[in-house]
């Protein structure tokens, strides 16, 4: 069986799909392998990634109706058999001693996670962003893991192809099938169900990863599932949180302001959508029993807050609606 499984998952990115598996397949580490899930691509990627299966032993393609990238990485992950695993998402690339160097790191610590920076290219400008997780590389362990909880809360660990674990690990991201219908934040999840899993990791500063924005985020768009989703798997993370002991004051304070910009997403939203002014507020009323809701619009919350954003969420405590509304599209609130 090889050491490393490298789970691809794809989905009508025919334009990108050769510059990826060149990347994956000319690694300088050799006992690995990728299973690949074509969740119903309606373009040649299929046919693609069948090339590659007859090209390569290595590889070992599944193709499935589609359900989402959550169901797809879970089959991908079923499908394998490898004692590391490492998520990589069609668009993107890596580099091509990423597994050789995480190994000599899994080998130096015996770390149950390595994590590593991603770099973003955007398709349309050229330009390239290095995101850094960390100041430095760290090992950690109890002593210095909640450093990692807020690195999570600061949304600095958003996506889960930053990160190379064990196998044991990486199935307990699928432990709350629920999310599986996830279609935003389910990397974040996934990602703090590691951390609350591992017993040591170790975080390199340098970017191994290279994501392709393409210019077609849905962050700000209303879906009021995605957000009771959202809700709940907070609400579980906080559970997390506290249950391996790090739920200080600190972590709280980080954990109260991002359930804030998760309810903020929803207010842009709404501010943007069709929706007539009594839907909009009928929708905020609908979430208001929520715990992400409570915990956003408690002024404790306040902190770190710029003041149009303590303004929005006070209107929002104090049920002026309308005036809220109204102020979020007249100045961009």
């Amino acid at each position: 069986m090889p050491k490393y499984s490298v789970l691809l998952t794809v989905y009508n990115s025919e334009k990108y799909l050769d510059e990826c598996f060149n990347s994956i397949l000319c690694q300088t580490f050799n006992d690995f392998e990728v299973v690949v899930v074509d969740d119903a691509s309606t373009d040649s990627s299929g046919k693609i990634c069948d090339k590659y299966a007859r090209k390569d032993s290595r590889v070992k393609v599944i193709h499935k109706a589609n359900e989402g990238v959550n169901v797809a990485r879970k089959t991908a992950f079923e499908n394998s058999t490898g004692d590391y695993i490492l998520t990589v998402d069609c668009d993107d690339i890596i580099d091509h001693d990423l597994i050789e160097t995480v190994d000599g790191i899994f080998e130096k610590y015996s770390c149950d996670i390595v994590m590593f920076d991603l770099s973003i290219f955007d398709n349309k400008t050229g330009k390239v962003t290095i995101k850094k997780m960390a100041e430095k590389s760290c090992f950690y362990d109890k002593k210095n893991k909640k450093e990692l909880y807020l690195i999570l809360l600061n949304r600095c660990m958003n996506s889960l192809c930053t990160k190379c674990c064990r196998r044991e690990i990486y199935g307990r991201s699928f432990d709350f099938l629920k999310y599986l219908s996830m279609c935003h934040g389910e990397d974040w999840f996934q990602s703090a169900i590691q951390v609350y899993k591992m017993k040591t990791g170790y975080y390199l500063q340098r970017p191994m990863y290279h994501y392709r924005n393409l210019g077609s985020s849905l962050s700000h768009s209303f879906d009021l599932d995605s957000f009771r989703l959202n809700s709940d798997s907070l609400s579980d993370v906080k559970a997390m949180i506290i249950d391996d002991g790090y739920f200080d004051a600190e972590v709280k304070a980080m954990w109260k302001a991002y359930a804030r910009k998760v309810v903020n997403t929803l207010l842009l939203g709404l501010s943007s959508s069709d929706l007539n002014m009594k839907e909009k507020i009928g929708t905020v009323k609908s979430v208001a029993d929520t715990d992400i809701y409570k915990t956003a619009i408690d002024s404790d919350a306040d902190y770190g807050s710029s003041r149009m954003t303590v303004l929005k969420f006070r209107l929002l405590k104090n049920k002026m609606y309308r005036l809220l509304f109204a102020l979020m599209k007249n100045r961009n609130l």
